[in-house]
């Protein structure tokens, strides 16, 4: 996937792979820290950052002098090198996020409409991408490459998906396909919620949590696991399935839930899944907010219970398309202590967060950061 077509990111093994994230990450850093972060000796790391210079991916900036000795030169990537796509595509919506080398939004682009047919889906990404490569002056040849989220999970091989009942209507077509006829680049396909949980990882996480969970509440439930800086995928990449864990004759903590709760109570709802529309609607609505929220937090504590039982994460991120004002409601149901889902049970209690990631469609942007991320994930 990170082998870009001028050749610039062939071979790239994993220990170079993890420098560049952690320049990153780190804005700059020197080769002092890149030896202690990586755990290996400075002639190696030196090795190594002179490759990556001749490449003409980072570049040198100012020396810093700190106490006795020859001063630290700053390492910098090379944010013009190429650029990553992201898409985060479901029923209602596509929406793309363009990041340069250096993990900086370029552009954004939000495609709200009905996606009923996969040749819908293919339209919007083909036209959209090249309105953003030519909003940005960029060529469709610096596309290190582009991934793909969406609600599915994979069988017998990675590209082979088991698609949730919401886009159903996508099966039969030749995704894959389709998908590098739009976009001219390398493509893979991912589950959203791991790419959430990817972006938060890259570039978010500002609590630098190495262990953690995404939860992640959409039209369903989903998760992604982090495990020692590393996404865990589990047996054809499908951990996280934490919506399994809910009995099914109990209300769902989703957004289709809710928007199905709404008009029942209310007679009307909004149609799409706009947040700041749905947003002001639930502000005009609280007391039919309030009481779903009572039917729904139960079932988010379980699920987070459950997940802290197994993993005992650092934290817990709370993410999705339902709207932020209702995710900060329903990451209170995570206190264990007071929510008590387990008649007296006891874990550990992970820190509970928000997703930290600025940007207008975290999926979308944790696709992208996932190609940043690939490169050189193999020696």
């Amino acid at each position: 996937m990170a082998e870009k077509r001028n050749g610039g990111f062939a071979g790239i093994g994993a220990t170079q792979g993890a420098l560049l994230g952690y320049i990153r990450r780190k804005g700059s850093a020197s080769r002092v820290e890149l030896a202690e972060y990586c755990n290996v000796t400075p002639a190696a790391v030196s090795m190594m950052t002179r490759n990556l210079l001749e490449r003409g991916l980072i570049e040198e900036g100012a020396r810093r002098q700190e106490g006795r000795g020859a001063p630290h030169i700053d390492l910098m990537l090379k944010k013009t090198v190429g650029y990553a796509l992201g898409a985060h595509a479901n029923r209602y919506s596509v929406m793309l996020t363009l990041l340069n080398f250096g993990g900086e939004i370029v552009g954004e682009l939000q495609m709200r409409r009905s996606y009923d047919a996969f040749s819908d889906v293919q339209r919007a990404l083909e036209e959209g991408s090249e309105e953003l490569l030519s909003k940005n002056a960029i060529s469709r040849n610096d596309l290190i490459g582009a991934a793909i989220a969406m609600p599915t999970r994979f069988r017998n091989e990675a590209m082979s998906l088991d698609l949730a009942d919401e886009v159903i209507s996508w099966a039969g077509s030749d995704l894959s396909t389709m998908l590098r006829e739009a976009l001219r680049c390398p493509v893979i396909i991912e589950n959203d919620a791991n790419a959430a949980a990817m972006g938060e990882l890259t570039l978010g996480n500002t609590a630098g949590h190495e262990n953690f969970a995404y939860l992640y509440l959409s039209e369903g439930i989903g998760g992604g696991i982090i495990i020692r800086n590393e996404l865990y995928r589990g047996f054809l990449g499908n951990a996280g399935e934490i919506g399994a864990l809910r009995g099914r004759g109990n209300s769902r903590p989703s957004f289709e839930d809710l928007a199905a709760w709404c008009l029942e109570h209310v007679g009307e709802k909004p149609s799409g899944r706009a947040p700041d529309i749905w947003t002001d609607y639930l502000s005009r609505n609280t007391a039919v907010l309030d009481a779903w929220l009572d039917r729904a937090g139960p079932q988010v504590a379980r699920l987070g219970f459950a997940v802290s039982a197994v993993l005992a994460p650092d934290a817990i991120y709370v993410g999705g398309t339902l709207p932020r004002m209702v995710r900060e409601k329903l990451a209170k149901w995570l206190d264990y202590e007071v929510s008590d889902p387990f008649s007296g049970a006891k874990v550990i209690q992970p820190q509970i967060l928000l997703p930290g990631v600025a940007a207008t469609d975290p999926v979308a942007f944790g696709a992208a950061a996932m190609i940043l991320h690939g490169i050189g994930e193999t020696d």
